[in-house]
């Protein structure tokens, strides 16, 4: 799929090749002239984007050259990205920014982990254990959001994730990731984005040993999955009943509103629904906040503090990644979690809950206030 729309495709930075759309088009159009390609086209005016179907003559074409990846250089025009927090015509926005200090520093530290891993073969193996997808010249970046309201010196502080080609795999396709042919392992931080919330604001992960997500309203215990799903949307949201709707709308998504829900996720749902007729979903999000003293008062702060707590999370999640780096260990991840071949799993067992946060920006003041 792609678009035809007449807009710019990006600057330098974004657009290395500086490849303008009238191109696109005049390719595409050239393609489907000479048979290569069956091309549909919908009413890019309402966002849609063309399809396009590769034809015989493409593919024996590709035979005919023995056409490999190993053909393509692979040019890069920036390891950190950076959008604004809004869509338009439900497409991302991108920013060309001039580099500070930290995106230097962090482009560097980016590229030194995309190299190690463009050393290794990493793959995707069917059922059957037979090769099905190498993963090849793709470009590791890290993906920040730029939120307008805040202040100008607040740069590179919200979201950014570490992208991948395996990021957008279901955790059960994930377990078919080799590397070097080694079977591989996931591994997640505990409590990921509440510990990071910890480890920045207290300077240490959650500090007891029970299920930090374990609460009770008046004696009744609240299903963990049900508190966690709380913890998470009250980082970005306003109030704890703007967190309790939206806690029900996800529930209904993913139970109701996809093609083929899983029965899990059914079962979520019914229990939530079930549980909110005796216990006010405020009550839950109180009993949470009550249980987490040291760091309530970081909740419903709006959608820019919640990005900015999924930046602390990203930026512990690449402590791990750039120590692994310097080993010369090779190391996926998917938001919080890590992937790694089997013989490393103790070693990153041990690492990715203790590994503390960093202020490489020498902005922890200033994001706490």
């Amino acid at each position: 799929m792609v678009s035809r729309r007449k807009e710019s495709l990006g600057g330098k930075r974004y657009n290395p090749l500086d490849v303008g759309y009238k191109m696109v088009i005049s390719s595409l159009d050239a393609l489907k002239k000479n048979g290569y390609i069956i091309q549909i086209i919908d009413n890019h005016n309402k966002g849609a984007i063309t399809t396009i179907e590769s034809t015989d003559k493409l593919v024996q074409w590709f035979k005919d050259t023995e056409w490999s990846d190993d053909r393509i250089d692979k040019k890069v025009g920036t390891y950190v990205t950076l959008r604004e927090s809004r869509k338009q015509n439900n497409n991302a926005v991108y920013i060309d920014f001039e580099d500070t200090k930290y995106s230097k520093w962090l482009g560097e530290r980016i590229r030194q982990y995309d190299q190690l891993l463009s050393n290794f073969k990493i793959a995707l193996l069917n059922d059957d254990g037979v090769e099905d997808k190498e993963f090849k010249k793709f470009t590791i970046q890290r993906r920040f959001i730029n939120h307008q309201a805040t202040s100008h010196n607040m740069g590179f502080v919200f979201g950014g994730r570490i992208s991948g080609p395996w990021v957008n795999l279901s955790s059960d396709l994930r377990k078919n990731i080799t590397i070097n042919g080694d079977t591989t392992v996931e591994l997640d931080r505990s409590a990921s984005n509440l510990n990071a919330m910890y480890q920045v604001i207290t300077g240490a992960p959650y500090p007891r040993t029970d299920n930090p997500y374990q609460v009770e309203v008046d004696g009744v215990a609240v299903p963990k999955h049900i508190t966690k799903n709380f913890s998470s949307f009250m980082q970005g949201s306003k109030s704890p009943k703007s967190a309790a709707h939206s806690v029900l709308n996800h529930y209904k998504r993913k139970a109701l509103e996809v093609k083929n829900p899983k029965d899990k996720d059914i079962e979520k749902y019914t229990e939530y629904v079930e549980f909110k007729k005796s216990i006010k979903p405020t009550d839950i999000a109180q009993a949470f906040l009550d249980k987490h003293p040291k760091i309530a008062n970081y909740f419903n702060k709006g959608k820019a503090y919640g990005d900015l707590i999924s930046c602390w999370e990203s930026d512990i999640v690449f402590e791990v990644v750039m120590e692994l780096t310097k080993r010369g260990i090779p190391c996926l991840t998917v938001n919080n979690s890590f992937i790694v071949p089997l013989q490393y799993k103790d070693l990153v067992e041990s690492m990715k809950d203790i590994t503390s946060y960093v202020d490489r920006r020498e902005k922890l003041k200033e994001m706490l206030t």
